[in-house]
This record gives structure tokens, sequence and C-alpha cells, in this order.
């Protein structure tokens, strides 16, 4: 279902190793347990040592900076080893940390097999790179992605990739010819593609430096090697890019005057990147739609597998997998069985099957299968080289949305709609479509965006469930799903300090987005940073010498997300400013600072003093009223 977490009815993979003998290990995302679950409080049943992993290193959300992560190693939370000033990337430090992991464990017990769990952050958003690599890409898109897409399909087809014969569909609606964008946007929208270009090389030179370790150690020809993308390239960047990632969660895009301002930052190291729909449809070539969608381009991804002693090298299969078929595959080569029972929990069924027989016969002839597919509302259903697909617009009735059918036997990219001509087969297919979804409980459908949900209702015993937050100095940076949950609301910062000092005392967010309460100067400062624009609030007095009570109220407007920012010192107001915009449903991806500012800065001025070098007792944010503001759709 849709509870954000693997019942333990579903061994993991990890789980089954174990109790054969094998070491485990997770590195890099692990997004697969409730994030406000992954505080200092657990549980812990959900996060990788919870699910049959003997170590872990990386980080527990959707997505982190690739500069400043949010890293967890094991069960705590711990500091990058490096920043961006000494080169530190994060990409390469969790393959230092996969052959590390690898070589301690074969010189320790060379006879013991090991299974090593790998998920790049790349190349999801944010797009990061280093310098070098994004230099090497400036002007190679310029061309546009009318041109790239085109002259990808037709690679594609010389290289046996797509079947002979695959249409390229039509451009997606959304996406506007090339030739018709003007010269301001033709010099804009290419530096997003280049950073992702060169934030894609750069993994693929990460998982080199892996396989040529294995290599090295001689275990390259006995290891099975899985490789699998991400599903679909993002539609999360809209129609000019975004400079920051959180806008779309909170239901709308920057501006192109706002990403033509910053278009020297799009650099790949001071923003958090996503391209503009067009590439993401230049990258499903020859695909429709996008990651998000039940669309081919949502859903159909590309696999590599490496099997032991180079076996079936450079052949390919173009038979109708799964990703549940993975599992039940790496067993089938390793003669395990699936366990019906997991320390004493009975399992669930395996729902994919291995997929070693069509590896091993490149003629077999693709068996009878059903697979349903559903994300935020849009749906679709695959039954035995058949697909009925429906596009779903936020907020509107389920009813409405306008089935198409394709025969994928024939029809690789989904080019020729068959609704209309083969009305009962289509009828069948959305029956079955209803039948599945009842089955794998994915009913009731909701199609609000996760950001929406995650701040509209908290699970009982959640960090966020309630409305008064006391934070002591000195604590470890808190996830965002555990920080209070101020957007959208009218809240206060109370700090009650003991013995004065500069620096920042609370702050959320990163680089792009977020909020600090801060002393610089002597003055008390609430800097609200609204997707990179800093607006700064000042105290008319300085911070008393002794000890004093530092406040900061917001209170936002009925139906509406501006509202009115005021600055205390001691009770007395001194500073007030009215804030236009402010965030709907959504802070940011980075967490919570108390009495610093440690990973990406939120603050306008880095430079100046992170750490509160004075003291305080503890420091409380309340929220003030229910969810105030009003509901944006994101028209895909």
């Amino acid at each position: 279902g849709y509870r954000g977490r693997i019942t333990h009815r579903a061994a993991t993979l990890a789980e089954m190793l174990l109790d054969q003998g094998y070491n485990t290990m997770a590195v890099g995302k692990w997004h697969l347990a409730p994030m406000d679950q992954t505080t200092a409080v657990g549980p812990y049943d959900q996060w990788p040592l919870g699910r049959g992993f003997e170590r872990f290193y990386g980080f527990m959300e959707g997505l982190t900076d690739h500069y400043y992560p949010e890293l967890y190693q094991d069960n705590h939370i711990v500091p990058p080893p490096a920043g961006p000033q000494d080169g530190y990337h994060l990409s390469e430090d969790l393959v230092d940390r996969s052959i590390e992991f690898v070589r301690n464990r074969i010189s320790v017990a060379p006879e013991q097999p090991y299974f090593l769990y790998l998920a790049f952050g790349a190349t999801h958003t944010p797009f990061q790179a280093p310098p070098d690599y994004v230099a090497k890409y400036r002007g190679r898109y310029d061309e546009g992605w009318d041109v790239i897409r085109e002259r990808r399909y037709r690679r594609q087809l010389e290289m046996g990739i797509i079947p002979a014969g695959t249409a390229l569909p039509p451009r997606n609606d959304n996406v506007p010819p090339w030739g018709a964008l003007t010269e301001e946007e033709k010099r804009l929208y290419p530096k997003f593609q280049e950073v992702y270009a060169a934030f894609l090389e750069h993994t693929d030179a990460q998982i080199g430096r892996l396989l040529d370790h294995l290599e090295q150690i001689g275990r390259l020809d006995n290891t099975l090697v899985v490789l699998v993308s991400d599903n679909g390239a993002s539609q999360e960047g809209g129609p000019h890019g975004v400079i920051d990632t959180t806008a779309y969660e909170n239901g709308h895009f920057t501006s192109l005057d706002h990403n033509l301002a910053r278009a020297d930052e799009i650099d790949g190291f001071r923003t958090h990147v996503n391209y503009p729909l067009g590439w993401a449809q230049a990258g499903n070539t020859p695909l429709k739609r996008y990651k998000q969608n039940t669309h081919a381009g949502g859903i159909r991804t590309s696999m590599i597998m490496q099997l032991p002693a180079g076996q079936h090298a450079g052949e390919r299969r173009g038979t109708f997998q799964h990703v549940t078929d993975i599992v039940p595959t790496v067993l089938d080569y390793l003669d395990l069985p699936s366990p019906t029972s997991y320390r004493g929990i009975e399992q669930m069924p395996l729902h994919g099957r291995s997929m070693r027989p069509v590896i091993e016969n490149p003629d077999a002839a693709e068996r009878s299968r059903t697979q349903y597919f559903e994300t935020d509302g849009h749906r679709a259903v695959y039954s035995d080289g058949w697909k009925a697909v429906a596009y779903h617009r936020r907020g509107e009735d389920f009813d409405t949305d306008e089935w198409e059918l394709y025969h994928l036997a024939e029809d690789f990219s989904e080019a020729r709609d068959l609704a209309a001509e083969l009305p009962d087969k289509l009828a069948e297919l959305i029956d079955l479509w209803w039948a599945e979804a009842e089955r794998n409980l994915v009913l009731p459908l909701d199609d609000r965006g996760f950001a929406e949900r995650a701040n509209a209702n908290f699970r009982p015993h959640s960090p966020r469930d309630r409305t008064r937050f006391v934070y002591h100095q000195h604590i470890d940076h808190i996830g965002t799903a555990a920080a209070p949950p101020v957007a959208g609301r009218s809240y206060r910062i109370t700090a009650d300090v003991r013995a004065p000092g500069e620096g920042v005392l609370l702050c959320h967010g990163s680089t792009n987005s977020g909020y600090s309460l801060l002393v610089s100067a002597s003055r008390l400062v609430f800097d609200y940073n609204y997707y990179g624009e800093h607006q700064l609030l000042t105290s008319t007095e300085p911070v008393p010498d002794g000890p004093s009570r530092l406040e900061m109220e917001f209170h936002i407007e009925p139906d509406s997300t501006a509202g009115t920012a005021r600055l205390l010192i001691d009770g007395r107001p001194v500073g007030e400013a009215q804030l236009a915009e402010t965030f709907e449903f959504f802070v940011a991806f980075q967490g919570l600072d108390v009495g610093g500012d440690r990973l990406s800065p939120v603050r306008q001025d880095p430079d100046g003093p992170a750490d509160f070098t004075g003291e305080f007792d503890s420091l409380v944010v309340e929220i003030l009223d229910e969810r105030g503001g009003q509901t944006y759709q994101v028209n895909d």
C-alpha cells in the first residue's frame, strides 16, 4: 500500500542473504523509511540495519545536496568528511566507502560472499557535478532539444537499442519547438542540460572506479552486477528549469526572469538544478511523458546485468520484465530459495519471477503476464503485450481521465493509440487495472503532491505531531521531515540566551530555500531565503550584553502565503517586515540546525559566523495556528 514502509512480511534481499551467510552492506540513498522516523529516536526497524544490512553509509531522504549531504552511518547521523572547498563530492564519497566496505570484508574473510547495495543520489535532482566535468559540456547542447532528440532516436535505431520500426512520437504537449523559443531562452536552457550531462558522466566514472577495484582484487568475474536507472527523466523542472528543487514541491515553478537573473549560478555547484521539460523529453527518447507518469517515459527504463564469468556479454533482451524480477533472478543464480517464513513472520509470495530463462535463451517466448502501475493518480496496466494507460490532471475527477490503448508487442514507443479502434480490448484492460489495484492496496486513489500530504496530517508519535518544539544547543542536525512544520502557518521562534554571542540560533533549509534566525553585528536578524532571494529583517536595537529573550514571530494572512514577521527582544518589538510570499507546503529538502548553520548555508552571508558563540538553555518553535494558505495546482 502507501504506508511509506516495507512490511516485515516481505523480507528484503539483504535479509534473505544475511541468513545465508552473506555480509550485507548498503551505501547511498535509502528513502525506504518514513522520514519522520529517521531521527535519533527512531524507530529503527525500517532503517538499513533494521532490514538486513550490517553496515550503512548514505542518506535517508529522497535527495540530498552532493556537496553538503545529510549523511548517516549505521544508525546515527554524521557530518560529511570534507567540504566542497576540499574537492568533496558525494558520489565519490559513496564509491570510496563501498570500496572500503568490500576491501575490509574480503581481507578478513575472503571465503565469505557479500552483497553490496549502492544507490547514488545521481542523477536525481539536484544536478551537481565538479566544474571540470561541467566545462566539458559547455556549448554541446546549443542545437536544442529537437535536434538532440532526433539524433538520439536515430542512434538508438542504428545500435539496436530500440526495435526496428519504432516510431518517434510527436513532442509532449507541454514542450514547445526549439525554433519557437526566444534568444534568451535558447541561451538559458542549454545550461541546465550541460550540468545534467556532466553529472551523468561523473557518476559513470564513479561506477567505473568501483568495477575497476573489483577487477584489481580479482572479484569482478565471480560477481553478479545489476545496474538499474531511475524511472524516467524528471518533469519537476517545469517549462524553464528550476534552480531550487523546492519550488515544485510547493506547487509552482520559478519564473523565466528568476532563472535569467541567476543564470551564472547554473554551474553544478551553487544551486539545486533540474532541467526544463524539453530536455526531460529528450532524455526519454523515444518514449512519451516523464517520471511520475505511467506512460513509458515514466516506467520504462534500462537495466544492465553483468553475469559471472562474462556470460552473454553484449547481448540484449527485449521481453517485458519488471523491477520485481530482480530478486528472484539473483536468488536463482545463487541457487537460494525465497523464504516462506522469516524470523517467525509468514512471508508474502514474491511478486516477480526469475529472468534467467530469458537471459539464457534469447529466443524464449514471452510468458503470460499482468502488471499494474499507478503514480500520483496516473494509471496503467500491462497484459500479454497490451497496455492501457491514463494520464491524470491533478485535482480533476478520476472518472474523466482518458484511457489510451497500445499494443506494445508492435509499438515500443506507444506511438499509436488504438483506443478508438478496439474499445472492447480497452474496457477489458481497464477492468483488469481496477482488479489489480484493489488486490495490491492501491485504492483509494490520492493525487495530492507528497509535500501537501506530508504537511497535512502527522502519524501518532511523529516528532512533528505537536505544536511546540524545544531544542537544546549542540544537538545533531535534524532532517527536514522532523523539523517544525512552519510552511503555510503562523509560528514563533524563541531563544532564551544566557550568554550573548554571534552566529546562527536556528536555521532550516539550504542555500536555495529556508530561513535563519541569527545574531550578526550585535543585531537580531531574521533571514527568509525564498528560492535564493533573501529578505532580511534586522532589529532596530542591539542584542543586550547580558541574558535576553530573542524572538521572531510570523503571522500568516488568511487564505494567503503572505504575512508579517516581527522581531522582539525581551518582549519589546524591534522590527517588522511584510513577507509577500512564503512557502506553502515545504521549506526545503535539507533539515534543521540549532545553534549553527552546518551544511549547505541557509543564510545570505555564508562567510559570517555560523556556530553561535554564546549560550542558550533552549530554543523553542511554536506553531500558532492550524494550517492556512491556499492550494496550488501543478499542470504538467
